[in-house]
């Protein structure tokens, strides 16, 4: 009994490994295999690549056109820089760990001149650079996208073409651009020293005028004359309204003469009382 067990477990071992080997031929079939025309394609005229390839299927399919993902995994990129000397060197940096571009498509399987479904078709179409394909190397992988089934196996495709220049040239500084930042500076420098002088002219050219001004002054007052026609040195007197009630004004200043005439007034109507009240008694 001890003895079954194990003898089980080998023969289904061995019906596993046997089902293993008969189902990978039956996939690999059933992958079908892909030509392409040419595997090295040059630009065209506005940017694009022109691919053509024939696909070859173990059957028919169900459906006149297939979906397919062509996966374009960058493997490879084409280099132009410029060096020092103007010398354009070209050369291929590897590329790893790409993100791949993905182009799906329906590719039609039915012949045009029959109407039937055929199990092999050919095949054209083009990628961009506007889709962000650049000249350099690709490992193209074709897909089923009905069940994910590769289809042929992954081929390496060559984009001929010219990238963009890169310049790599060494930046060097001429003595000329030192000479004019010095000259520069020195014209900066130069600047204050000219707004000073620019100022000590105007303040100077200013006193004249003041002292024009002053002058003027002068010869108007003395070129005044008064009502006998001699000439005097200040501005004319006020003339003074005549009459009035002969009341001191506040805070006007009296002569000594009028001080005089008030007090001899005042004296005079003290005798004239008391004679009066002598006359009286």
């Amino acid at each position: 009994m001890f003895k079954s067990a194990p003898s089980l477990i080998h023969g289904f071992l061995l019906t596993l490994i046997t089902l293993a080997c008969l189902l990978v031929p039956a996939t690999a079939s059933a992958a079908g295999r892909v030509e392409w025309k040419e595997k090295a394609i040059k630009e065209r005229e506005g940017g694009y690549w022109r691919l053509e390839l024939a696909i070859y299927l173990p059957r028919a399919p169900d459906v006149a056109h297939v979906p397919m993902k062509f996966e374009f995994q960058p493997t490879a990129y084409y280099e132009r820089s410029m060096v020092d000397g103007d010398k354009l060197i070209e050369r291929t940096i590897p590329l790893e760990n790409r993100q791949s571009l993905i182009e799906s498509v329906d590719v039609g399987f039915m012949d045009s001149g029959t109407g039937n479904i055929e199990k092999r078709t050919r095949f054209t179409f083009k990628v961009t650079r506007a889709h962000g394909y650049e000249a350099g190397e690709y490992k193209v992988t074709i897909r089923d996208t009905r069940n994910g089934q590769t289809v042929g196996t992954p081929t390496t495709l060559k984009f001929l073409g010219e990238n963009e220049i890169i310049d790599r040239r060494s930046i060097v500084f001429t003595g000329k651009n030192d000479k004019k930042k010095q000259s520069d500076q020195a014209k900066s420098e130069t600047e204050p020293a000219a707004g000073e002088s620019t100022s000590g002219e105007s303040s100077s050219e200013s006193a004249p005028a003041e002292s024009t001004e002053t002058s003027d002054g002068e010869d108007a007052g003395e070129g005044m004359e008064d009502e006998g026609g001699v000439p005097t040195d200040g501005p004319p007197p006020i003339e003074e309204k005549p009459g009035g009630c002969g009341c001191r004004v506040a805070g006007r200043s009296t002569s000594p003469a009028g001080l005089g005439v008030a007090l001899l007034g005042v004296l005079l109507f003290a005798a004239r009382r008391r004679a009066a009240n002598g006359a009286r008694c």
